[in-house]
C-alpha cells in the first residue's frame, strides 16, 4: 500500500523518523508524524493549514514544549517502530483517501486521520494556537486534491 503514498508523505515519514531520533525516542508517535508533516513545506496539509491561518513555526513550538525528549539516543538501527496510534492514524489516512474516492495518500489525509484522535498534543497545538478543529478538518476534507508529488 505504500507506494500509493504520494513522494511528499513518504518525505514526511522520513522527516519523522529524524524528529524521533531528535528527540531521543525509539518509537514514532503520532506527534512526532504531526511534526514530519509540519516540516514538509509546500505540501497539500501544510498549505491548508496556512488558510487556516496557522504557522508550522509556532505549531512546531508549541507541540514541542509539550513533547518529551529523552537522555539518550535510540539504540535502533535503521527506521524506528511505529506507535500503536502512529500505526492507526496511517491507517485512517488510507481510509480518508479512499472514502474521499481519491488513489493516493498524501500529507492531507495523515493530518485529516491525525485529528481523529480526540485527547491529543496534536490536537493541544492547532487549539492552542487559535484554531478550530473541527473547521480544519472540515477545510482537509472540501479542499479538492492538489496533485501532491
Amino acid at each position: 500500500m505504500r507506494e500509493a503514498f504520494t513522494q511528499t508523505l513518504r518525505h514526511a515519514l522520513t522527516v519523522a523518523q529524524g524528529e524521533a531520533r531528535r528527540h531521543n525516542q525509539e518509537f514514532v508517535s503520532t506527534e512526532i508524524l504531526f511534526l514530519g508533516v509540519i516540516k514538509c513545506h509546500d505540501c497539500e496539509a501544510e498549505r491548508i493549514l496556512r488558510q487556516a491561518h496557522l504557522d508550522s513555526a509556532v505549531l512546531q513550538q508549541v507541540l514541542s514544549r509539550d513533547l518529551p525528549t529523552a537522555g539518550e539516543s535510540p539504540l535502533i538501527t535503521g527506521d524506528l517502530p511505529l506507535t500503536p496510534k502512529a500505526q492507526r492514524a496511517i491507517q485512517g489516512a488510507i481510509v480518508k483517501a479512499q472514502a474521499l474516492h481519491e488513489q493516493r495518500i498524501s500529507t492531507r489525509h495523515l493530518l485529516l486521520s491525525l485529528l481523529d484522535e480526540v485527547q491529543s498534543l496534536v490536537r493541544e497545538a492547532i487549539i492552542d494556537s487559535g484554531s478550530d478543529v473541527n473547521v480544519l478538518r472540515h477545510a482537509l476534507v472540501e479542499t479538492p486534491p492538489d496533485e501532491e508529488t
